[in-house]
């Protein structure tokens, strides 16, 4: 499954491996899944932390094992689990995983329009960002971009890495 090998990839980078705050998004519809990340997170005594869209602006949320297993989880508009807001937030991780539906050989991307990540990406502190995706998500165009549109460091997909910023 090309999912698993995405995440299986991502797990084995120097970026992830040094990480001890990672930053990772519950899939919906066609993303690249990232349950095995959560897990792996998880198992290794790591903090995970999940998005959660407060006043228009998308905050991190720590979230731990029995938050899974009990199912302690909001459901906002767009249909997306999140963590409940006495979860506390952080605004420092050290590997932001992020979504997309498009990102071009130049590292930018195209998410569902709402602009949260790149407001995020804008206002927070994160050391990498790195991206997932499929390589049929990668295209070799440049994508239309925004002034507030930001940069990832790096996209995993099926076929490797794509490192757009020097670590």
């Amino acid at each position: 499954m090309k999912s698993k090998l995405i995440q299986s990839t991502l797990i084995r980078t120097t970026e992830f491996i040094k990480s001890r705050t990672v930053g990772a998004y519950i899939p919906i519809g066609s993303e690249v899944e990232t349950w095995d990340i959560i897990n792996y997170v998880l198992k290794s005594g790591r903090i995970l932390l999940l998005p959660r869209i407060v006043n228009n602006d998308m905050r991190y949320y720590i979230v731990e094992q029995n938050d899974f297993d009990t199912n302690l989880f909001d459901t906002n508009r767009f249909k997306i689990k999140e963590p409940k807001k006495t979860n506390g937030y952080v605004n420092y991780m050290d590997l932001l995983i992020i979504p997309g539906i498009a990102f071009d050989s130049y590292g930018y991307r195209i998410g569902y329009g709402h602009g949260y990540y790149d407001k995020f990406l804008t206002n927070a502190i994160n050391s990498k960002c790195i991206g997932l995706a499929y390589d049929f998500q990668l295209m070799k165009t440049r994508l239309p971009r925004l002034p507030h549109d930001k940069k990832i460091d790096m996209l995993v997909t099926e076929g490797g890495f794509h490192i757009f910023n020097a670590f």
